[in-house]
């Protein structure tokens, strides 16, 4: 493979014509299904890597305000109404997440059409898509708005003399459901055009809004309804918001185009498998906190939770990049560019390893170290071991992100889809085993199990379905530096778990740039970091 261009490569793609047809591209109405990429018509392509470091600020940065607003917010609002302001904001998100899969079927969907310059059928999909979500989150908000009194008065154990406010409440959030779906699929037809830099502005400004907007309030009420009311408006001026940049930044933008039967069946095959994915992967990630509390006890919960919460904060990082190479994946395979796709790809893999390791190596030697200045002496004792095997699950799901994205942009969701309904029993009863036999430990080591089977699968399914297998360079890296983990196990000592980081970290700096880096990583990096010219040559490649 030709390895001339890099993950943060910022030039458009030269692709080959297709081969069926001769047709010279156009803007124009005239389009083929299959026609030859115009320049005019693509995306803005932005670098990958600027697309990525986008993403991880749009994700940390309302969790940074979180932290300093939360507290304010227990504080004056009392437990209690807090504890309704959390069930409103996860209301919103999850029933967010239950659009049919339509958000990332639009950008997966619309990637293609701009990169095959097809304007019609991207703006038969784009009206279609916008109808289906706006009809989509009617019906969720008046699902909301039919079970919030039953919600308020029966399921939620919430006080009497709240629970007028938390029905009033309730009716509210209903009303913000409609926007919210209309942002998500707003959201992925601004990521097929890989405008990555705006959608996090909007993130962070909506993030903001969910805790600074609450805070605004509590000078002149504690009344949980206008504290609502300031979610509901911060959504629907995010979907404004959105609806008025894609109205700027989408070529094919357009209401215009009546309902499309053919797009709408897209989508939703489409989306239906993402679906159950949507839905199957919660369970799973909870599944485990309700055993335990079952089969041991709430504190149990604690102990394990805990330090799940705190390890799974890295996976900000495969998410960050994961959400820019979906869109290029699909790019690149509509054209029939492999040499780009599989760039993508081992460059994806490649600097999600060099990223994490060091980081999961640390958490992984320090895990008692850390506990103990932060939780005490007994949380370290019950919590460490648990950490450590976590850490190993979190790093190995990381690189999984990476084929995951790519089966799916190929079109096969139903291969990731399926893969999670054969999960979701094998691992109930591996876990029920495991928690039972080895208490939470045993949970950690069934959860991270799981995800090195899934992992292993992702990885053949891509060599096998979409031809895309790793350099045996890479893989034999990763190798070695998922032996090291383990061996940051039983490691024992402070000072010798210092010089096992410092002298891992050397070796591990030296393999990534001779052996794990390409050559057009290495020249990308040296450029980021303006290193003399004679840190960089040419390596002979190791096969592939």
């Amino acid at each position: 493979m030709n390895r001339a261009t890099s993950l943060d490569q910022g030039e458009p793609d030269k692709v080959a014509a297709p081969v069926s047809g001769g047709m010279k591209a156009s803007c124009g109405p005239e389009e083929s299904t299959k026609a030859e990429p115009s320049r005019s018509c693509g995306p803005r392509r932005r670098g990958v890597a600027l697309n990525s470091f986008w993403n991880l600020a749009g994700q940390t940065s309302p969790f940074l305000i979180a932290v300093f607003a939360i507290p304010l917010l227990i504080r004056h609002l009392g437990v209690d109404r807090f504890g309704v302001l959390t069930i409103a904001w996860i209301l919103v998100g999850y029933l967010g997440l239950l659009d049919l899969g339509i958000g990332r079927a639009v950008t997966k969907l619309l990637a293609e059409r701009v990169a095959l310059a097809n304007s019609r059928a991207a703006s038969s999909l784009i009206g279609t898509a916008t109808l289906a979500m706006t009809v989509l989150g009617v019906v969720l908000g008046g699902a909301l708005c039919a079970l919030a009194p039953w919600l308020s008065h029966s399921v939620l154990k919430i006080p009497p003399q709240l629970q007028g406010e938390t029905l009033r409440s309730l009716y509210w959030m209903a009303l913000a459901i409609p926007f919210v779906t209309l942002a998500n699929g707003f959201r992925g037809m601004l990521e097929a055009q890989h405008s990555f830099g705006v959608i996090n502005i909007l993130r962070v400004g909506l993030g903001a809004a969910t805790y600074i907007g609450p805070l605004a309030v509590l000078p002149f009420s504690r009344n949980l309804v206008p504290v609502v009311l300031t979610l509901v408006i911060a959504r629907a001026v995010s979907c404004g918001l959105h609806f008025w940049l894609c109205k700027r930044l989408v070529p094919n933008f357009s209401l215009d185009m009546a309902w499309d039967r053919e797009s709408l069946r897209e989508l939703l095959g489409f989306g239906g498998w993402i679906t159950v994915s949507n839905i199957i992967s919660p369970i799973m990630v909870y599944l485990d906190r309700f055993l335990i509390g079952s089969l041991i006890s709430m504190a149990a919960v604690a102990y394990y939770t805990t330090p799940f919460e705190l390890v799974t904060k890295l996976w900000v990082v495969p998410s960050s990049l994961v959400g820019v190479l979906f869109p290029a994946f699909a790019g690149a395979l509509a054209v029939g560019n492999n040499d780009r796709a599989s760039l993508l790809y081992e460059s994806g893999v490649s600097s999600i390893f060099v990223m994490l390791f060091p980081l999961t190596l640390a958490v992984m030697l320090f895990a008692p170290e850390g506990l103990h200045l932060w939780l005490g002496a007994e949380f370290t004792r019950r919590s460490a071991r648990v950490l450590q095997i976590l850490a190993i699950g979190v790093f190995i799901n990381s690189l999984a992100n990476v084929p995951f994205a790519l089966l799916q942009a190929s079109g096969r969701p139903d291969l990731t889809a399926k893969i999670h309904l054969l999960e979701l029993p094998c691992y109930g009863g591996l876990l029920y085993w495991a928690i039972r036999y080895q208490g939470i430990e045993g949970a950690a080591t069934a959860w991270v199990f799981r995800l090195f089977v899934e992992a292993v699968i992702l990885f053949f399914l891509v060599r096998l379905i979409v031809k895309r297998p790793l350099p045996r360079r890479l893989t034999i890296s990763i190798a070695f530096g998922t032996a090291a983990l383990l061996l940051a196990i039983v490691t024992t000592g402070l000072v010798l778990k210092v010089v096992f980081l410092l002298g891992s970290s050397v070796v591990f700096a030296w393999v990534t740039w001779y052996w794990t880096f390409n050559d057009s990583q290495r020249l990308r990096f040296r450029s980021w970091l303006k290193w003399p010219p004679g840190l960089v040559r040419t390596y002979p490649e190791t096969s592939s």
